[in-house]
């Protein structure tokens, strides 16, 4: 049972809204002051209320824009008119014309691969924008060590894209950076040399070390040299006590600070960070091998993958960080996610956060538990992670925006970046959390345009999306059509919304069993001209003896006297209908009849509880059923059901097949409403999108059927009320929960437990 339970029923928490709460969008940032190594509090609402009226610079999403190909890395044009993206899996580097952030356009990609083979893996363009440098790793494995290369483009015209040069580099290269310009230009690359298995696994202690390669690329620019300085690592690694790989390195991140010339990269497997001497263009040095070092939290991390989130376990967290970046001369910032096994001495990897070091190695600032307790209160806490690296911080990105130093910090599980404000270094001030697409694994920014706009951009790898942010030196304009949701307290973790109701004051959620505990939270709408919702209660459902009730929630209605739950189950038999009072406890447990479940083809596919809503008097219940009798044809159920009478009605729904591929991508129904008028809305919606790739996201709609149209054995006659997916470009898989609200309808999607939460208006129903 659940830690933040009270002890006894009604099992119902509750929180007061709270103006304070909402500077600074949620629960600030814990003091900075804190040790490093040691558990942190969360700093008072006033004080960060107080912050927020000094700065107040803030983002706002301006695009969502799906591509084709695994997007991974990102770059931008010195001019910010231009953003480029490798594809490892199409062997492509992308490109995108971002004149206008809101309205980006696909451009040609280019083929970097040679001679069809190669994965581009890092990206970057030169100070004055004439050419796009690119890392290929061509197809090594651990018994086959083929060199890597260095490919450049001129890519001064974005729309026909030349080959300019090649150059030879070490086995499997991964990051690269740029320093110098014009007759000084050399990159900086990490050579990882993961040696990977016939499976693409990387191999640790593997028999070929990595090693930087500085590569001088004067000839682009007149010179007659594209010499090679290879630097070696692994004595100065062995020179590390607590080196784990000592003999195999494998640099991992490379980032340039301009004003010194120097180079941070990170060796992730080794928990160690590399300082490099740049200053002589002729010969690089390296200056200094650090350690990471470990974070200890006590009573404030959940290491438990049990659908519950309770940040109450302790243990020692190597930081093993994957992408760095300097924030100012001489500390940068490490995205600490953590890519090993458990330690010999009991320590897991990734340290869940990010830090703040200075060349020494020494700790200027540590996020300890900070950036996870963000994560829950915003509902992108991946309690499926929990065993292993919880949220994953994987990229770092530092600039100023609006003449303030940030700092933006991505979870790759987490489906999130950070927002901080660096003003002091020992006390970075939380911003806000930016929902990404699903694992954002490259982060870039933009803040030279000669529009003076400023962005940040995202490239998520799981769902093949790029997200483009605008930053608002006065702050983001609300957005009351799209509010973002945010618990008052970590007591209330929440995520993976599949259904919504109304009491016509409140909306109420249920998630589904991505949380074992199953319960309803209250959606407080009091801010959403602020651009926000708060969920203030959770009502947790027992059974009438006490026990936790554990099911699987898709649906949800609001009757006189409590609620109706419409669970899902993973056989046609699972399926129940759970009556629960205002209190949680559950009143009554009602299954499909026999006759009716005798008529799916299957007991298993596709035949779950998606949706449930009820007339006023919660006389009539009506059901939405995944994909109907038999999922091999284009139709879902209906099934009204007449409590008093206990008269069951089934209808048919006729769903629209995925253009491309309607076995990988099929269609279903995943909610439905009563409308005052009598009509029947349902969403309908293809499996594309999120992890199915958000540009095979076809069918996102509302459609309505009259309810007076449910009469056994009838194929209904469908209306298109609203297209989500143009209309609203909703590229989201699981659209999943809906409701009348004042008026209005609303739609959310099913987060899986972690990442974007989108909450929308879509307008009069």
């Amino acid at each position: 049972m659940p830690t933040s339970l009270p002890p006894c029923r009604p099992r119902i928490l509750t929180l007061a809204l709270s103006a304070a709460l909402w500077a600074g969008t949620a629960l600030a940032a814990a003091p900075a002051t804190a040790p490093a190594h040691a558990g942190s509090s969360v700093q008072s609402a006033q004080a960060a209320q107080s912050a927020q009226a000094a700065h107040k610079g803030s983002f706002a999403m301006v695009a969502h824009l799906a591509v084709d190909g695994v997007a991974e890395i990102v770059a931008a044009t010195p001019n910010g008119m231009t953003l480029l993206y490798t594809s490892a899996d199409l062997g492509r580097l992308g490109l995108i014309d971002i004149a206008n952030p809101a309205k980006p356009v696909l451009l040609p990609p280019v083929d970097v691969r040679l001679g069809g083979v190669g994965e581009p893996t890092s990206v970057a363009v030169t100070p004055d924008g004439r050419y796009a440098v690119v890392a290929v790793r061509l197809d090594d494995d651990v018994d086959n060590p083929r060199r890597g290369l260095l490919r450049v483009f001129d890519i001064r015209n974005p729309q026909a894209v030349r080959h300019a040069l090649d150059v030879t580099v070490g086995i499997g290269p991964d990051s690269l950076a740029l320093v110098g310009a014009g007759r000084t230009l050399r990159a900086v690359v990490a050579i990882e040399d993961e040696e990977t298995d016939a499976k693409g696994d990387a191999t640790l202690g593997g028999k070929r070390p990595g090693q930087i390669d500085v590569v001088d690329l004067q000839a682009l620019y007149g010179g007659n040299t594209n010499g090679v300085q290879t630097i070696r690592l692994t004595e100065a690694l062995k020179a590390l006590p607590d080196a784990i790989y000592p003999d195999d390195p494998q640099p991992e991140f490379v980032s340039i600070q301009h004003a010194t010339q120097q180079a941070v990269v990170s060796l992730q497997e080794n928990n160690a960070i590399a300082i490099l001497d740049l200053s002589n263009p002729r010969q690089a040095k390296l200056v200094r091998m650090l350690s990471a070092g470990s974070v200890v939290r006590q009573g404030n991390v959940d290491l438990a993958k049990d659908r519950e989130i309770a940040l109450t376990g302790s243990a020692t967290l190597r930081r093993e960080p994957d992408a760095v970046a300097w924030v100012a001369p001489g500390v940068f910032a490490t995205a600490n996610e953590g890519d090993g096994k458990k330690g010999k001495d009991g320590s897991l990897p990734g340290a869940r956060g990010f830090t703040l070091f200075d060349t020494q190695g020494q700790v200027v600032f540590e996020t300890a538990d900070r950036t996870e307790r963000q994560a829950i209160l915003h509902g992108h806490y991946p309690d499926s992670r929990s065993a292993a690296k919880g949220v994953e911080m994987e990229s770092v990105a530092s600039a100023s925006f609006g003449g303030q130093p940030h700092l933006l910090v991505g979870s790759e599980r987490g489906s999130f970046v950070e927002v901080y404000r660096l003003n002091d270094l020992k006390q970075p001030s939380f911003v806000q959390l930016l929902p990404t697409g699903i694992s954002p694994e490259g982060l870039t920014t933009v803040t030279h345009r000669a529009d003076g706009l400023q962005l940040a951009v995202t490239a998520n790898e799981k769902d093949d999306s790029l997200n483009i942010y605008r930053f608002y030196p006065q702050g983001a304009p609300a957005n009351p059509r799209e509010p973002q949701l945010v618990a008052a307290s970590e007591k209330l973790a929440w995520g993976a919304l599949s259904g919504l109701t109304t009491d016509g004051q409140y909306l109420y959620a249920v998630p589904d069993n991505a949380f074992a505990h199953s319960r309803i939270w209250r959606i407080h709408p009091g801010d959403v001209a602020q651009g926000r919702m708060l969920i203030d209660q959770a009502i947790w459902l027992t059974e009438a003896n006490g026990q936790p009730l554990k099911v699987d929630p898709e649906g949800i209605a609001h009757v006189p006297d409590g609620f109706w739950i419409a669970s899902e189950g993973s056989t046609v038999d699972g399926n129940e209908l759970i009556k629960v009072n205002a209190s949680g406890v559950v009143q009554q447990r009602v299954k499909l009849p026999a006759s009716l479940q005798a008529r799916f083809a299957s007991p298993k596919i596709g035949t779950g509880f998606e949706g449930v809503t009820a007339s006023p008097d919660g006389q009539t219940l009506y059901l939405a059923i995944q994909r109907g009798f038999d999922p091999a044809k284009p139709q879902a159920a209906i099934v009204k059901w007449h409590i008093p009478s206990d008269t069951w009605t089934t209808a048919l729904y006729p769903l629209v097949q995925h253009s491309r591929d309607a076995k990988q991508f099929w269609s279903g129904l995943s909610e439905i409403q009563l409308t005052a008028d009598g009509r029947l809305l349902l969403i309908e919606r293809d499996k594309g999108g999120g992890e199915g790739k958000a540009i095979s996201a076809e069918i996102k709609r509302i459609t309505s059927v009259p309810a007076a149209d449910i009469t056994e054995g009838r194929v209904l006659t469908k209306t298109l009320v609203r297209d989500l997916r143009t209309q609203h470009n909703y590229l989201q898989e699981k659209a999943e929960g809906m409701v009348v609200f004042n008026g209005e309808l609303w739609v959310v999607n099913d987060n899986d437990g972690a990442g974007w939460t989108r909450l929308i208006n879509v307008g009069k129903p």
